[in-house]
This record gives structure tokens, sequence and C-alpha cells, in this order.
């Protein structure tokens, strides 16, 4: 049974916000206090700008090199996936990671 792309993305994003929050929490608690807000700080600047990033520079490729006449409907092996798409594969990953690291910039400033 193989996993759908979007679910298995989610899941590595809900790894790496755990993960970004264990790691603030742990510098917070070894007394490391502003270098555990400027982690999480930066750990949700990269997501975010790694999102926007994915989102507008990724496009499907046969959509930008199509030479179809105005008007004309694309034959159905021209159309994106939209289930497999990048940015929402992006979204899927970085939704639980920039939930994780805005609660530990938000609880470890």
């Amino acid at each position: 049974m193989s996993v759908p792309a979007p679910v298995a993305a989610t899941l590595c994003g809900v790894f790496l916000g755990l993960l970004t929050f264990a790691v603030s929490a742990w510098l917070y608690r070894n007394g490391a206090m502003h270098l555990a807000g400027t982690a999480a700080a930066a750990a949700l600047l990269l997501a975010l700008a790694c999102i926007a990033g994915t989102a507008l520079l990724d496009g499907p490729a046969r959509m930008r090199r199509a030479r179809v006449p105005v008007g004309r409907a694309l034959p159905p092996a021209w159309w994106p996936r939209e289930s497999d798409s990048m940015p929402l594969i992006a979204a899927c990953v970085g939704a639980p990671l920039v939930i994780g690291a805005g609660a530990a910039m938000l609880l470890f400033r």
C-alpha cells in the first residue's frame, strides 16, 4: 500500500515542527534563552521563505511550454496533476513546521 505524497509530506512537516519546538525548548531549558528564540525565529523564516518560493517559482513545465491557440482546450495529458503539485506538498510540509516554529518563537522569546 502506497502512502499519498501529501500525507507523507504532512507527517514529515509534523516531525520537523515537533523537532524545532523540542530543540528550542531544550535550548531554553539549558539557559540559552536568546538562542532558543533566535533558532525558532530562523526556522519560522526559513519555512515561510521555502513555502513562498516553491509556490511562486514552481509551475507545471508543460503548461509554460504549451503552444496551444487561445480558446482551445488542452488535452488531458497536458493537465497538471493537482494531487502531487509542488505548492501543495510544500504547504503540507510547511504548515506544521510553521506552527511548531511559531509556537516555539512565541513561548521562548
